[in-house]
């Protein structure tokens, strides 16, 4: 609706839903979902691989729990996401 202001983002709004989309032919992608530190040594990351694409329900997850580092440098992703705003 273009006679809506737009809803800033807050660190405590709902992820309901997530996707990326890595667009990296060689490097990976390491997503955490619980405030963590995101690495490729982390034990509950999810891992997404070069031209691959991870998605996921997050009925519980914040904007500030989601934390995401590249295994070389800086890698072109797309995300989209559904969010809550409960501020």
């Amino acid at each position: 609706d273009d006679d809506t202001a737009t809803t800033a983002i807050a660190a405590g709004d709902k992820v309901n839903f997530l996707l990326v989309q890595n667009q990296s032919s060689t490097a990976s992608v390491y997503i955490v979902v619980d405030g963590g530190t995101a690495a490729s040594t982390t034990g509950d990351a999810f891992l997404v691989g070069p031209s691959q694409t991870w998605y996921g329900r997050l009925p519980n997850a914040t904007v500030d729990d989601i934390h995401a580092i590249s295994s070389t440098g800086t890698v072109n992703c797309v995300v989209a996401a559904l969010l809550d705003d409960v501020g």
